[in-house]
């Protein structure tokens, strides 16, 4: 039997370490992404590369209706600071049902998630409880013999190891997208890219994506 996966693909780090974790794992690997309401580009440009040179067919989905929400008072509570960074509230809920549905329709059964240690203490919905109870909801509605179960391969990784085994998986780091700003090159100040800067900082390492000067 062909094991097939569909991983949902940002164009990030974690999500791109996901989608080569999937290829080494399943038979035939997909991947989606969704374009909502003035999602960042480079985001967008991010996914397509690093999808075709992975030789993975990715499905763009478009929910212009959804959109980014600021909370800064969410990470205030929990850094004791206000990151640039907004959210999608119910995020994962609407992004893995509609993924979901397109598993179904396409007779694939697994969904891969790049979620690591580090995003449930941010995101309510990013635990591994969470998914596990998504899971569970998605299997009830579900009346064909095709089952669905999520991976979450990064659950326990923190932003170091995510790098670590991107490395071991040859994964195109370079073309990856974290900045939660538009522009062309990341712009090494917002919160994501200051996280993304300190793991390879730990690890002794640089970072081969462009930055601003």
């Amino acid at each position: 039997m062909v094991e097939k996966a569909l991983v949902l693909m940002s164009g990030g780090l974690d999500s791109a370490t996901s989608l080569y974790w999937a290829k080494n794992k399943f038979d035939q690997v997909q991947a989606i992404t969704f374009n909502y309401y003035e999602r960042i580009n480079r985001e967008k440009i991010a996914a397509r590369a690093i999808t075709k040179l992975a030789q993975v067919n990715l499905t763009e989905v478009k929910i212009p209706f959804i959109k980014e929400k600021s909370d800064y008072s969410h990470f205030k509570r929990k850094f004791n600071s206000q990151p640039s960074q907004s959210y999608i509230p119910l995020r994962n809920l609407i992004f893995y049902s509609i993924a979901g549905y397109f598993a179904q329709v396409n007779k694939i059964s697994n969904l891969v998630g790049g979620h690591n240690s580090t995003d449930g203490k941010i995101f309510n919905d990013a635990t591994e409880s969470y998914f596990r109870k998504m899971n569970e909801l998605m299997l009830q509605g579900l009346v064909s013999s095709i089952d669905c179960k999520i991976f979450l391969p990064l659950k326990d990784k923190s932003r170091p190891d995510v790098i670590r085994l991107a490395k071991t998986l040859k994964v195109p780091i370079e073309l990856t997208w974290s900045c939660h700003r538009q522009g062309k090159f990341h712009c090494g100040r917002c919160y994501a890219c200051k996280q993304r800067l300190n793991a390879f900082s730990l690890l002794r390492s640089k970072d081969p994506a462009p930055y601003s000067k």
